[in-house]
C-alpha cells in the first residue's frame, strides 16, 4: 500500500476504466457519493482500520458493471446506477470494492463477498464476516 503525504491526492482517483466518466460534483452526485461514504464510515465504526479511500461516482461506460477499484491504490469507482441501489446491495458492493482497493485481492468464485457477481439480496451478516477475513488478514494502515 502506498502511503501518501498528508493532503496529497491520489493520481488514480480521477482515472477511469471501461470508458466510464467521473460525474461532475453537484447535489445529486454528492448525495450518491455520500451513500458510498456512509458504508466506509460504517466499516470504520465497526473497528476496521481502513486508509483514506478515494470515492468517485462514474457513468457512461461500455460495460455493465457495478463498480471497480484500482488494486492497492485506495480508489473505488461506483457506477451511478448502482450507487442508487438499496443499502444492503450497496453495502455488499462497496465492501467488495474496498477489498480490491485496499488489499489487492482478486475475485474468488467460492467467496461470498469476492464473487465477481453481485447477489440480488445479499446477507449482510455473511458479507461483513467475509469482509473481516480479508481486511483483518492484512497489516495495512
Amino acid at each position: 500500500m502506498r502511503n501518501l503525504p498528508v493532503g496529497a491526492r491520489n493520481r488514480n482517483a480521477n482515472k477511469t476504466g471501461f470508458n466510464y466518466k467521473v460525474n461532475q460534483m453537484n447535489d445529486e452526485t454528492y448525495t450518491l457519493r455520500r451513500n458510498v461514504m456512509s458504508v466506509i464510515y460504517e466499516a470504520k465504526n465497526k473497528g476496521f482500520k481502513l486508509p483514506r479511500i478515494e470515492v468517485r461516482i462514474v457513468s457512461g461506460g461500455d460495460k455493465e458493471i457495478c463498480g471497480y477499484a484500482y488494486l492497492t491504490s485506495n480508489v473505488i469507482h461506483i457506477t451511478e446506477k448502482y450507487s442508487k441501489y438499496d443499502s444492503n446491495t450497496l453495502t455488499a458492493l462497496v465492501l467488495h470494492e474496498i477489498v480490491h482497493a485496499v488489499t489487492g485481492f482478486m475475485h474468488d468464485d467460492k467467496c461470498y463477498l469476492m464473487n465477481p457477481y453481485l447477489r440480488v439480496k445479499p446477507d449482510l451478516t455473511k458479507t461483513w464476516k467475509s469482509f473481516a477475513k480479508y481486511i483483518n488478514s492484512t497489516e495495512r494502515v
